[in-house]
């Protein structure tokens, strides 16, 4: 199982990189995957079904609307709840990854018809597929641990230098990330404040002027 405090790595990583969604992140479709859209916008669309259009430059944030079509089947959400619980695994009392609607992150990402998605949406359903061929049976009903040696077979791949396989391992892990750190439970977890409101403002903290040279 791997460790939440790695995971937190990998994201930190991923941003000061520029290797996560997060530089092309669309708010109103990531603005935290416990949020979700509602039931009466779900459509459901084959795996290679053409991307429909977005909502454009504008859109309503006081009655958002997803014109797109959903791309997941039910097995395949589920198996991509269990490899995302591999990643983020329940820890004391940080929820999993399947907890926080991270699943539906990622079947809204992955259907979403704009380029950094679109990109994202090959490499993960065609990693989906290959995934599938290697494991003893349907992921979505194999044992924790069977997930958990499929996912450490994957890595070893990506590791080896499969570059195929490093690449779904690299977006399906960061999407993931993403989504669970979109999320009111992720952004406890990270520490972050920003959205909080405040009577005042003493400034910023000395540590962090010190270390701009201010």
């Amino acid at each position: 199982m791997v460790d939440r405090r790695k995971t937190l790595s990998w994201l930190l990583r991923a941003l000061a990189l520029g290797a996560s969604p997060v530089a092309h992140i669309d708010f109103a479709l990531a603005g935290g995957a416990q949020q979700g859209r509602a039931q009466s916008d779900r459509r459901e669309a084959p795996a290679n079904a053409p991307a429909d259009q977005g909502y454009g430059r504008d859109p309503n944030l006081l009655h958002p609307h997803i014109t797109w079509p959903l791309t997941l089947s039910p097995e395949q959400k589920a198996a991509v709840a269990r490899l995302a619980d591999v990643f983020l695994p329940q820890i004391g009392p940080s929820p999993a990854a399947s907890a926080v609607g991270v699943p539906e992150f990622v079947d809204e990402w992955i259907s979403a018809p704009y380029p950094q998605q679109q990109a994202d949406r090959s490499v993960i359903l065609d990693g989906l597929v290959a995934l599938e061929r290697q494991a003893p049976g349907p992921i979505n009903r194999l044992a924790p641990a069977q997930v958990e040696a499929l996912v450490a077979k994957l890595q070893s791949s990506a590791v080896a230098g499969d570059r195929t396989a490093a690449r779904f391992f690299s977006r399906f892990r960061n999407v993931c990330l993403v989504g669970y750190y979109t999320t009111l439970t992720g952004v406890a977890e990270l520490g972050y404040v920003g959205y909080q409101p405040s009577a005042t403002f003493a400034g910023p903290p000395p540590e962090v002027l010190a270390r701009l040279g201010v």
